[in-house]
């Protein structure tokens, strides 16, 4: 059993660079789970804060990481383990 369209097609949007996580997102691997929790940070670099020209900047940064966040959270809920 793999993993649905819409999980598979998230990940390579929030991920366009990381073929090993397509890969994975692909061949339905409870490895995807590993990858996408190891690359969901829940901050913003201090330096990144401190760096930014505007809010606009912040909130945006902070929009990708709650993607990520968010996409940990859908394969929580399409996690082969449980679905067996």
């Amino acid at each position: 059993m793999g993993y649905s369209k819409k999980l598979i097609e998230e990940v390579k949007a929030v991920y366009p660079d990381f073929e090993k996580m397509h890969e994975l997102a692909e061949a339905g691997s409870v490895w995807l789970g590993r990858y996408l929790d190891d690359s969901s940070t829940g901050s913003i670099p201090l330096d990144d804060i401190l760096k930014a020209k505007s809010l606009a900047d912040l909130q945006e940064k902070a929009r990708v990481i709650k993607r990520k966040i968010d996409l940990y959270s859908m394969w929580c809920e399409e996690d082969p383990r449980i679905k067996q």
